[in-house]
């Protein structure tokens, strides 16, 4: 068997890295997930049973990362236990120091990309869409949303392979910030956008679905501008826009009691 990572390789880290999230737990969180993920490294690399125990024994260690990219530090990572192979290192601490420092950069690019970027602006277009089309939200959704997200991953792996040590240059919030920038902007547009097709809806069904509607708009602005988080903001407009139906019906079936 040959020393050297092949394609099939890097293809089976690919499809594992979509589990690296299934053995989440609070000791390791996704160490677990990145073992499994990486054990097509081991495969191939090493094939002695105390080489294979010393390889999963450094990778089960903590490891916090966005888990979209994961990929990077798996496709780098697998690129140094090449090269501590071939290059015969005289100890593999590197690499461990190496998954403790780009831990963060991969935290906090991911949250910010997806977390606080794709997953508002998807979910922006298909509230709006499932207004005006129904049904095609749903794929439409899953498409525009899964294929950066896919990307995501495909590319960090095969990154991280080519690069080793020196992916850590492709990880600064300065080379994604016109990538946050356009996600900002577009988010931007599409919550206008859904917030006039909303208003639209509301006032064609009814004059208390408007009220409704414009109760809770109103309600989350002003937390949002007191410094409430959003789930503060989505739950208050909920209770509020709940007792508003609940009022409404009271005051519906007292005025149908006969006197």
């Amino acid at each position: 068997m040959t020393n050297r990572m092949q394609n099939i390789d890097l293809y089976k880290i690919f499809f594992r890295c979509f589990l690296v999230q299934g053995s989440w737990n609070f000791k390791s969180l996704l160490g677990l997930g990145f073992c499994f993920s990486a054990i097509p490294v081991m495969k191939r690399l090493y094939h002695t049973p105390e080489e294979q125990s010393a390889f999963l024994a450094r990778h089960l260690t903590f490891f916090n990362a966005h888990p979209y990219f994961a990929s990077w530090c798996l496709g780098a990572v697998a690129k140094l236990e090449e090269e501590a192979l071939l290059r015969q290192w005289p100890d593999t601490n590197p690499i461990s120091v190496f998954k403790e420092r780009l831990a963060g950069p991969l935290g906090s690019i991911g949250d910010q990309y997806f977390w606080n970027g794709l997953k508002p602006l998807t979910s922006g277009i298909g509230v709006t869409l499932g207004i005006l089309t129904g049904w095609l939200a749903i794929p439409v959704f899953f498409l525009v949303y899964n294929i950066p997200h896919i990307y995501i991953r495909f590319k960090g792996l095969w990154l991280g392979y080519k690069k080793g040590f020196d992916i850590i240059s492709d990880l600064s919030l300065r080379k994604f910030s016109h990538v946050f920038q356009t996600i900002s902007a577009l988010g931007v547009l599409v919550a206008g956008l859904c917030v006039s097709v909303a208003a639209k809806w509301n006032w064609q069904q009814s004059d208390e679905h408007l009220a409704i509607f414009l109760i809770t708009v109103v309600v989350t602005l002003l937390s949002l501008h007191r410094q409430k988080n959003v789930t503060f903001a989505l739950v208050l407009s909920l209770l509020l826009g709940i007792a508003f139906v609940i009022l409404k019906n009271l005051i519906h079936s007292t005025e149908n009691i006969p006197l």
